[in-house]
């Protein structure tokens, strides 16, 4: 579970985790003269958002949890690449504090 707020659950605070997303995903195509390349294809904000708490979550699962609270979800806009290749992406900024619920 990932809360933007507390829980009405006892737990015990494991730590803080933080993950970064941006709104590209990387596809794979097959060339023409020079064999394969790389593109990136934006996803919709929902799916940004969607990622980021799946990844909050494995992070604090890593760490033994099974939840994450007071999870903060900021943006920016940003540049990926150089010169002409470069391309305006969205990069989200997610934290929370990882939890242990007690039964």
């Amino acid at each position: 579970m990932v809360s933007t707020g507390d829980l009405k659950q006892d737990y015990t605070v494991l730590g803080i985790v933080g993950a970064t997303v941006d709104d590209q995903n990387p596809v794979q195509a097959k060339g023409g003269c020079g064999g394969s390349s790389t593109t990136s294809v934006t996803i919709d904000a929902n799916t940004t958002y969607q990622k980021g708490a799946e990844r909050l979550l494995a992070l604090a699962m890593d760490k033994g949890g099974d939840a994450v609270i007071y999870a903060t979800f900021d943006y920016r806009i940003a540049l990926k690449g150089a010169g002409n290749l470069a391309k305006q992406v969205k990069e989200l900024f997610c934290y929370g504090t990882a939890v242990k619920l007690k039964p």
